[in-house]
């Protein structure tokens, strides 16, 4: 098909159309290399750097499932470009900078992973879901099942009565296909538990009890790894009587639900990185979790519509006997939500790290890992480049910072220094104490009207002499 006959254009006072490959397509004239792009009804100021060296350079537009065409528009400081886009269809077309350079440039539709549609957004504007999703709980239970479930100590909780009450009612099930193909799949990367449990999300039971598609999410991860044992997993789920489970202990679930809510500080926590980090916002939050997972958390965000979603992939914070007599009953709330306040904190540190005037100090500070992780450490295996080395850095440094704020000032010390014993003598990051106490200096002594954002200069100027 020729490209005149699906670009619809507008607002373009200097397009022309060019030849190129025997293809007449369009011509987008700018004076400034960066533009804007209005993607459906999501507006991204700024969004796009043109960059003549590319050739093509791609712009991926997601469109849903359900969507027959999006409209994608290219704006600069003089011109606009309006497409309109289909599923599974490439729309190239030529910018022109300042009348000299011209750079090949595509719009590319892939399939969204989210569909937030316009009653998705009005029911989750604004708000906070924790969850306990039954097709996520089947996963769970699968995988406590396996042998590699059983035999790893932190992939699932053993030492809780619900525990058992799992082994009880589905332990003579372990032989089913799912399991053993699920167990192959964790038994060859740890990675892959991830991408299964959080890809449980993406499927619910219909009210006839069938494993259905979310209409609203199609993957949780770059691909949804759980989809090729649907079939393997509707058969587990019906010989085993998961739904009638489920239902059984819907009671629990809910008190672990509300304790999550309402005795966490999950408000309070969402208020302060808001605060603190106030040009990243989000529309909504969820928090999911099984009661069977162990000491594993991972979470992301999606975007569609010009709606943000932040997902935390939780455990459930089970205390230990031991730290019920080492703290108070007020530090331990705070403590309890170090799990979930671990996780949206990368929702916030990761986008402001990415700001252009850090990358050359991160990339000077961070050239030797080994100044940072002790080698062969769990921090080794799993933040072993420059990017994720500083996001744990400061991960674990914001909560701190939340001791600071919430936590009862007689115990403030003896949290902070668990957590930095821990952090430096189990997980393996060699400077995480000296690096905290820094930040905890720079934090209490910031002027009145600054919040740790303004703070990433002093940050980051700190791992480059360190380094």
């Amino acid at each position: 098909m020729n490209a005149t006959r699906y670009c619809l254009l507008v607002l373009l006072p200097f397009t022309i159309s060019f030849n190129i490959f025997g293809q007449e397509i369009p011509i987008l004239k700018s004076h400034t290399y960066n533009i804007s792009i209005r993607d459906g009804d999501d507006f991204r100021k700024g969004r796009w750097n043109i960059d003549p060296k590319v050739n093509p350079d791609i712009y991926e537009a997601p469109i849903a499932i359900d969507e027959k065409y999006k409209l994608v528009t290219f704006i600069t400081d003089v011109d606009s470009l309006q497409i309109r886009v289909e599923q599974g269809r490439t729309y190239p077309f030529l910018i022109i900078v300042n009348e000299k350079d011209s750079a090949f440039t595509q719009v590319r539709t892939v399939k969204s992973a989210v569909n937030f549609n316009k009653d998705y957004i009005r029911s989750h504007e604004g708000k906070t879901f924790v969850e306990i999703p039954d097709v996520y709980e089947l996963v769970n239970i699968i995988i406590a099942l396996t042998s590699t479930g059983k035999n790893n100590d932190g992939l699932v909780a053993k030492n809780t009565a619900y525990y058992k009450e799992v082994m009880n009612w589905f332990g003579k099930y372990e032989q089913e296909p799912v399991i053993m193909k699920i167990d192959s799949v964790l038994s060859k990367s740890y990675v892959e538990y991830f991408s299964i449990k959080m890809n449980a999300y993406s499927f619910n039971f219909n009210s006839s009890g069938k494993i259905v598609q979310n209409p609203i999410y199609d993957r949780l991860t770059s691909v949804n790894s759980l989809r090729p044992y649907l079939k393997e997993l509707q058969s587990f789920s019906d010989k085993s009587k998961f739904e009638h489970f489920f239902k059984q202990n819907q009671l629990f679930y809910n008190q672990q639900i509300s304790t999550y809510r309402d005795s966490t500080g999950l408000m309070e926590m969402q208020k302060w990185l808001g605060k603190n980090f106030p040009k990243t916002k989000y529309n909504s939050y969820k928090i999911i979790f099984s009661p069977l997972v162990g000491n594993n958390q991972s979470a992301n965000w999606y975007e569609y519509n010009g709606f943000k979603e932040v997902q935390a992939h939780v455990n459930f914070p089970y205390r230990r006997e031991e730290e019920k007599g080492e703290f108070s009953s007020a530090a331990l709330h705070v403590k309890d939500g170090n799990i979930v306040f671990t996780e949206l904190n990368h929702n916030f540190i990761g986008p402001e790290i990415q700001k252009s005037e850090y990358q050359k100090g991160i990339k000077v500070a961070f050239e030797k890992l080994d100044t940072w992780i002790e080698n062969g450490s769990p921090a080794e295996r799993a933040y072993n480049n420059a990017r994720a080395c500083f996001d744990e850095y400061m991960n674990w440094a914001l909560v701190s910072l939340r001791y600071i704020d919430y936590a009862p000032p007689g115990e403030q010390d003896k949290l902070i220094l668990k957590m930095e014993k821990y952090q430096v003598e189990v997980r393996g990051f060699k400077k995480f104490a000296e690096f905290d106490q820094f930040l905890i200096q720079l934090y209490k002594k910031r002027k009145v009207d600054q919040v740790v954002a303004d703070l990433y200069p002093q940050i980051v100027e700190w791992f480059v002499k360190n380094k």
